[in-house]
Formats: structure tokens, C-alpha cells, sequence
């Protein structure tokens, strides 16, 4: 299960995506890794967001 803190640490996003890459390339199916690596590049669209986040909380400090 993840935790809220999970949900805020870029690195855990960066993780999520580089396992889900990692299943891509087990598929021989174009379609579904294609689709694995879209939702691999979603998290890595989250893992910049919790980035942006934790920097905006340590300027705002």
C-alpha cells in the first residue's frame, strides 16, 4: 500500500517508473509495452510534480 508520504517523495515515483519500463521490456506485445511505457512517462510526470512540491515547501520556509 502507499503511504501519503510515498505519494510525496519524487523518488518513489522515479522508482514506480523505472519498474514499469523494466516490465515493458518483457512484453512482446507492441501495444502493451507501448502502453507500459506511457504510464512509466506518468510517473515520471508525478515524480517531477512532488520535486516542484518540495521545493516550493523548502522556499516557503
Amino acid at each position: 500500500m502507499t503511504s501519503m508520504t510515498d505519494v510525496l517523495d519524487p523518488r518513489h515515483w522515479r522508482e514506480r517508473a523505472e519498474r514499469t519500463r523494466d516490465k515493458a521490456e518483457q512484453f512482446s506485445m507492441r501495444h502493451s509495452r507501448e502502453r507500459l511505457l506511457k504510464i512509466a512517462e506518468e510517473y515520471d510526470r508525478l515524480a517531477e510534480r512532488a520535486t516542484e512540491r518540495q521545493v516550493a515547501a523548502t522556499a516557503s520556509v
